[in-house]
């Protein structure tokens, strides 16, 4: 097999051949396996009773995910997105995206705790990255990552603003509260907590304001709260809008190129479909801006004379 073959069998995904579908199939069952091994692992009677086959799991596992992160370094040089850089270049640029990054994080682990002898306990917890790796099969997960980093600027800046109001709440307090409730308040650092949770509206109650001055402050931090903490979920909400509808105007444009002709044949109908996976746009949704935009495109025959409609 050329590298062509091997990127369309690695990099295909749920819209790739039937080779590339049942390999994304089964590299899902086996994410999924990692974590559930993860959660099983917790438990030491579980763990003691089948340590051997947790280890031979993981050691399958690691070799596994370790492999594919090569073939897709390797194959990276035929994206598109590549185009016109060499192969090196191409597999440089590769290795710092984020989709690689979370491959690198998927086995780093398990050669960390190998070559320094960390410990394994915290280990196993960090597996449970490889969650992230679902980004490569469901196109919903990858539009998300394409949002988050398209508003990285503005997402640290929301979370910066955060939590410069949260050290400063939490000294406040400390300044009204501390000689009332010594104990609750005992420093800074106590207090971060209550400014934590009243930041964020989840208010446990475990700790409360007894001062006039406390209670006020309290009530100023969560009426900010409302407002400031939902920021970043705002931003990422707009952006996600403004994601899916930039990738549904680019498939209406290549609908609007197919249908010059006034027909769509097989073939042009399974670029369309594969286009729509890719773009994490739904079978549904393509066949609706099908009949919308065939409406558009029908051309009613007229009379070359008098313009009439020819029935």
């Amino acid at each position: 097999m050329d590298r062509k073959a091997w990127f369309d069998l690695v990099e295909g995904g749920f819209t790739g051949r039937w080779a590339a579908r049942a390999l994304s199939a089964a590299l899902v069952v086996l994410i999924v396996l990692n974590a559930l091994a993860v959660v099983l692992e917790s438990d030491p009677d579980h763990f003691a009773a089948y340590r051997a086959a947790f280890r031979g799991f993981e050691a399958f596992s690691v070799a596994v995910f370790t492999l594919e992160y090569l073939l897709r370094a390797w194959v990276a040089p035929e994206h598109e997105r590549y185009a016109g850089l060499s192969a090196w270049a191409a597999r440089r640029r590769y290795l710092v995206s984020p989709l690689a990054v979370v491959d690198l994080l998927a086995v780093l682990p398990a050669y960390l705790g190998h070559v320094f002898g960390l410990d394994l306990r915290y280990l196993r917890l960090l597996r449970l990255l490889r969650l992230l790796k679902l980004t490569h099969y469901f196109r919903g997960l990858a539009v998300f990552v394409t949002v988050v980093q398209a508003e990285i600027r503005t997402l640290m800046s929301g979370i910066f603003t955060i939590l410069v109001l949260v050290v400063i709440a939490a000294a406040l307090m400390y300044a009204f509260e501390h000689e009332a409730q010594p104990r609750v308040f005992a420093t800074i650092g106590d207090s971060l907590w209550w400014a934590v949770v009243t930041m964020t509206t989840v208010g446990y109650g475990d700790i409360t304001p007894v001062t006039a001055a406390g209670r006020v402050l309290a009530t100023v931090i969560m009426l900010l709260g409302v407002g400031i903490v939902a920021l970043p979920a705002g931003v990422l909400a707009a952006r996600f809008a403004e994601e899916l509808q930039a990738r549904r105007d680019q498939l209406s444009a290549q609908l609007d190129l197919a249908l010059m002709d006034g027909r769509l044949n097989r073939d042009e109908l399974a670029d369309l479909e594969r286009m729509s996976a890719e773009l994490g746009i739904s079978r549904d949704t393509l066949h609706r801006m099908l009949q919308t935009q065939s409406l558009r495109h029908l051309v009613v025959p007229t009379c070359p004379h008098c313009g009439k409609r020819i029935d």
